[in-house]
């Protein structure tokens, strides 16, 4: 399949819910079959009503405040295949064809039948291809989204070796046209920005758990803790234990 479902929900919201800020590894649908309010989408505010949809991608941080009783259905799914997904709130075509696939998911999920998660997969994809569709023309410029999607794949992987000439292969540049072309949108070189997502992983965990700083470099995807100290200390001009204990202190 060109998609994968990775989780589907339905849930009914109360008036005035608010769902704190939280993110996902994978894209997630989140569709309004009823309601009202507003959401916070990575650094943009949005207000949603009944038959919207949000679109939000992995890692990016959103929030929900809903005004009165609403119902939603949650999607999450991914996809190494199509162009990467724009975020925002989009409104649902006439035809409800992006509920009616969300609808169909929901029931093939209830009774379970022989395949289902083919089918899942398959619904997904078909829906993906909708989404992409639904897209403002003008933001489908194919090298925007070609760039936009290695983006989102080292957003996705970026704790695991990445094969940049591959990526540049698939995106039928050069090496070095990809990564120029990758410099303009993203400000950063490829082999850039994946350092610097896995620095602000490490800081996190720095901060956040009592892991060692080894088990840090390792789930980050540094070789080994000397490279994750020294590459730590050049861009943020401290060693991860010193940050560590000055993070700590801060928190006290």
């Amino acid at each position: 399949m060109s998609a994968t479902l990775d989780f589907f929900y339905q849930e009914t919201r109360a008036r005035l819910e608010y769902i704190a800020l939280h993110n996902h590894q994978s894209y997630e649908l989140v569709y309004y079959v009823s309601g009202q309010g507003t959401t916070r989408i990575g650094h943009s505010d949005y207000a949603f009503k009944a038959g919207d949809y949000a679109i939000i991608a992995p890692h990016t941080l959103h929030d929900e405040r809903h005004e009165v009783l609403a119902k939603v259905l949650f999607a999450g799914f991914s996809s190494r295949l199509y162009p990467s997904l724009i975020e925002g709130i989009y409104s649902d075509t006439p035809a409800r064809l992006v509920f009616t696939q969300m609808h169909a998911m929901s029931s093939e999920l209830r009774h379970k039948q022989p395949y289902y998660k083919q089918m899942l997969d398959s619904r997904i994809s078909h829906l993906y291809v909708e989404l992409l569709r639904a897209q403002p023309a003008q933001e489908i410029d194919s090298r925007t989204s070609i760039i936009q999607f290695a983006k989102t794949y080292i957003d996705e992987y970026y704790m695991h070796k990445i094969d940049f000439q591959a990526l540049a292969d698939q995106s039928g540049y050069s090496y070095d046209r990809f990564r120029h072309l990758f410099k303009l949108k993203v400000g950063s070189s490829p082999s850039q920005y994946i350092l610097l997502r896995r620095i602000e992983q490490a800081k996190s965990m720095l901060q956040h758990t009592r892991l060692q700083i080894s088990a840090i470099a390792m789930e980050c995807g540094f070789s080994t803790d000397a490279q994750f100290c020294s590459l730590f200390k050049r861009e943020t001009r401290i060693t991860p234990k010193s940050y560590r204990e000055q993070t700590s202190a801060d928190g006290l």
